[in-house]
This record gives structure tokens, sequence and C-alpha cells, in this order.
């Protein structure tokens, strides 16, 4: 946060993707909660062309990229979009979303701003569980390149 003088703090600039796993292990209450974080978050970011841009992408055995960085301007939009997300049920391929993140979410071409903006890379997982696919690696690359936060019960990436 920086403060912009008269005691109002307005957020860093970030591009910030939220992963977050919708597998079946993941009830739909769960599920629902998962949602609501994520617009718990939204919520409390600078949204908009000059602020915060967010992407999500939902995973199980599959990956979808729900929408891309940039795509939303608003937080009103962001939210909707974010209540429109359905699980995809089985699996749980948690290497498979990062892997997809670092390739096709934050790229240039998906919407993520280049390297002369300065812009922090952020990614927020979210997952209930053990992966079923190997992750280590995947994720030691990801940390190489990008400032990644990690939630869940079984597994955390070390630094």
């Amino acid at each position: 946060m920086q403060d912009i003088g008269l005691g109002v703090c307005k957020s860093r600039p970030l591009d910030l993707v939220f992963i977050i796993d919708s597998s079946h292990s993941v009830r739909p209450l769960e599920f629902t909660k998962v949602k609501t974080f994520v617009s718990w978050i939204i919520d409390t970011l600078d949204i908009g062309a000059a602020d915060t841009w967010v992407a999500v992408v939902n995973y199980a055995s599959t990956v979808k990229i729900e929408f891309h960085l940039g795509t939303h301007s608003d937080k009103q939009s962001l939210n909707r979009a974010v209540a429109w997300i359905t699980p995809l049920s089985t699996g749980t391929m948690s290497g498979l979303a990062i892997q997809t993140a670092m390739d096709e979410a934050f790229t240039v071409e998906a919407g993520a701003r280049g390297p002369t903006f300065n812009i922090p890379k952020v990614a927020i997982i979210v997952t209930d569980g053990r992966p079923q696919d190997q992750v280590n690696e995947v994720a030691a690359r990801a940390l190489s390149s990008t400032l990644w936060v990690w939630t869940g019960q079984t597994w955390s990436p070390s630094r």
C-alpha cells in the first residue's frame, strides 16, 4: 500500500492470477468459499488500467483460463466473472495449472504487462489437497520468475 496523502492508501499495481482448485474433492460449499475469498481479495485492491489486473485459472485434471489479465477493468465485472466460475471436477493437476499460468496467463500476448512496466507478477494458488502430478520442478521454475503465494493444506514450495 502506498500513502497518497490525507491518510488514503492505494494498493500497488499487480498482475495477479488466482489459480483455483475445482477438483472433485472440493465440495460445492467449499468451492463457493473459494470464490468468496477471490472476490474478497479483489475488493481490497485498486482495479483498473493503471492499477491491478486479475486473471483466474481454474483447474482439476484439466486447466481452464476463465479470463485473462486486463479482461475486466473494474471490481464489479471481475466479481461477476468470478461468480460464474463452475467446478471442473476430477483430478488435482496442480503442476499443470502452474505451468499453464506461466505459459499462458502471465504472457504479454495474454494480457500481462511487459517488463518495461515493472509490475510484479503474483499468483495465489487455492487448493485443498495433494497434487496428483509432479509439482516441485514447475513450482521451482515459477518461484524463480514470479512472486507466488500458496494456500492449501498439504504442500508449500520453499523459497
